[in-house]
């Protein structure tokens, strides 16, 4: 029976296999086959390799894939720099972890099409003249300023990925074991030899796989430097004969506005394989770098277990004293400083925005605590006279729609995945982390070509289809692991009962499912309500807009006139209401689960 059940075909997991394919590794193997061809508006005509040869002439491609490689370099050492800092002060500090805690929860949860244009409105603001210049002295004119625009979109970036790379450390120190921690200590280790003598070579599989993911995740940025500095000012070096390269033109924008302006769509497949190529290079680097992490922290882990005693007698009693106190008050003064900045710029982010919103003037001059001519009126006109309603049913429908596909597409996956091997589980997993890690702008281009061939430009249905791509890894990843955790003898019970298969899994698998396929559909309602990426490059006509792209609307990119920035602010409060609605209203049902009602 066991040899017939593993030569069944894994029909569970077809139509998730299929969604993989569609969306995950077709785009890479169609934009290589379009490469070889020129396609004006339609006409196509075998190229052979003009496009590459056009690509290797092109100064401005090459000097966006060094700005990129800067970026993601930077952006991978602060926002894990800053993870491990913040990491260290909610594990030691009781006192004021809460605080840093909360404070965390605002990068965290604001989408990046909020959060970045607030913090354009508060560095650039009109011309310079900013919350920034206000407050500290420092001029910055994103429009004119390429140093400027470089930095400020790199520390907004790492603000915005901080709190991904502070969760996965603090996870990691508190799985350190208490008794040698505690040993140190009376052993005369103070807070900063604890952190590098003793925290650091623990953790440090932790902190490479962090840093290996954020540079990859960093490399395929596109958000925050669109929204913030729509590719920065241009640079001396940038203006070359074929393209016009700014700060932060990575290759992701650089891509995205060659796609918009090209007429021939062949040279945009061509710059997306050679793109993609090398983010599937670097993310099977990160891969590999994380399976490495993962296998020295198992050995440490198995050492730290046959370890029976504390850390080695005057390992650290036998320093001196007075440079140690120095180095732990050095040390905490930098974790403070730490957790004062992340504090004080969620703070002064969510004051910007609240007091935006009830602005009756569009002007970032702040001139005191309250705005000028405090109103109410902002509100009721995002939706009586810019139509912010429709915005918001569209998003309602792609989000309900993802949220109830998701489930209906990883329960099956996922019941054929808890019969299977730890061979193909891990499989599948790998390809769906690879494939999701690997995506990006070079993947959406010519992913827009397949959908523009069948007629769905301009529709739901590929940005659904993606979503559901997205959400599919973290839905399957934990339904499989809640159907692993259910004791057969529930099934065997229910076999002797004369119950059969769809019996024993209508009646009571189903039932068992419900609250992790409710988280499932949870999370795939949020990440497709938070999208913006996709609906900018699919979606054409005013009224279909999600809310993210009828945000965007009100401000527009750094250069653009007349940005109201009141109606913007207060259709984002309205935005971040819904979405906590959501939360409060599905927070209770989830977390009563079927099987703890059944052990009470």
């Amino acid at each position: 029976m066991g040899s017939a059940r593993r030569g069944r075909l894994p029909w569970g997991l077809l139509p998730l296999a299929l969604l993989v394919l569609v969306v995950g590794a077709l785009p890479f193997f169609t934009a290589l086959r379009d490469s070889f061809y020129h396609d004006l508006y339609g006409a196509r005509s075998y190229a052979g390799f003009d496009n590459y040869r056009f690509l290797l002439g092109d100064k401005a491609f090459f000097l966006s894939g060094g700005i990129t490689l800067a970026w993601a370099t930077l952006e991978a050492i602060l926002a894990t720099g800053l993870g491990w800092g913040l990491a260290l002060l909610l594990y030691e500090s009781k006192r004021t972890g809460g605080l840093v805690y909360a404070a965390l929860l605002v990068p965290w949860a604001v989408p990046a099409f909020i959060a970045v244009p607030l913090w354009r409105m508060l560095i650039h603001g009109a011309g310079g003249e900013s919350v920034l210049s206000a407050l500290f002295g420092l001029r910055v004119n994103l429009l004119t300023d390429p140093g400027g625009g470089f930095v400020s979109a790199l520390l907004v970036g790492a603000w915005m990925n901080a709190p991904g790379a502070v969760f996965v450390l603090y996870g990691a120190l508190r799985k350190l074991p208490r008794a040698v921690i505690e040993a140190a200590r009376l052993d005369g280790a103070g807070s900063a030899a604890l952190s590098r003598l003793l925290y650091a070579p623990l953790v440090r599989s932790s902190v490479i796989a962090v840093f290996a993911l954020e540079f990859v995740k960093a490399f395929k940025e596109f958000q925050v430097p669109f929204l913030l500095t729509a590719g920065g000012p241009p640079m001396i070096a940038g203006i070359t004969e074929r393209a016009v390269v700014g700060a932060t033109t990575t290759l992701e924008i650089y891509l995205y506005d060659l796609f918009q302006g090209a007429e021939d769509y062949g040279l945009a497949a061509a710059y997306a394989a050679v793109a993609g190529a090398f983010v599937v290079l670097l993310t099977l680097l990160a891969f590999l770098t994380g399976r490495y992490a993962a296998k020295q922290a198992a050995r440490q882990e198995v050492a730290g277990s046959k370890r029976s005693g504390p850390p080695r007698p005057g390992r650290f009693s036998a320093r001196n004293r007075a440079p140690a106190r120095v180095e732990d008050g050095l040390a905490l003064v930098w974790r403070r400083f730490l957790g004062a900045v992340i504090v004080l710029s969620a703070a002064l982010l969510v004051f910007a925005l609240v007091r935006t919103a009830i602005s009756g003037l569009s002007s970032t001059y702040v001139a005191s605590i309250m705005p000028p001519f405090p109103t109410l009126d902002n509100f009721p006109a995002v939706f009586r006279e810019d139509g912010a309603g429709r915005a918001f049913a569209n998003t309602l429908a792609v989000s309900l729609v993802t949220a109830a596909i998701a489930p209906l597409l990883v329960l099956p996956a996922a019941l054929r995945l808890r019969r299977s091997g730890p061979g193909l589980r891990a499989a599948v997993f790998a390809a769906l982390q690879a494939l999701g890690s690997a995506g990006g702008m070079h993947s959406l281009v010519p992913l827009y070509a397949l959908f523009r061939g069948i007629g769905l430009v301009d529709s739901y249905v590929p940005v659904v289809i993606v979503y559901l791509f997205h959400a599919a890894p973290f839905a399957l990843f934990t339904t499989t692991a809640f159907l692993e955790s259910l004791p057969p003898s529930l099934e065997e019970s229910a076999a002797l009962e004369g119950a059969g298969p769809w019996q024993t899994l209508s009646r009571i698998v189903l039932p068992l499912c419900l609250p992790v396929l409710a988280t499932s559909a949870m999370t795939a309602f949020l990440a497709a309500w938070n999208g913006f990426l996709v609906p900018l490059l699919f979606l054409n006509d005013d009224a279909k807009y999600t809310i993210g792209i009828r945000l965007y609307s009100y401000v527009g990119g750094v250069a653009s006139g007349a940005p109201r920035w009141n109606r913007f602010a207060a259709a984002s409060l309205v935005n971040l209401a819904v979405v906590g609605l959501v939360l409060a209203r599905l927070k209770g049902p989830l977390s009563r689960a079927p099987t703890a009602e059944s052990e009470q």
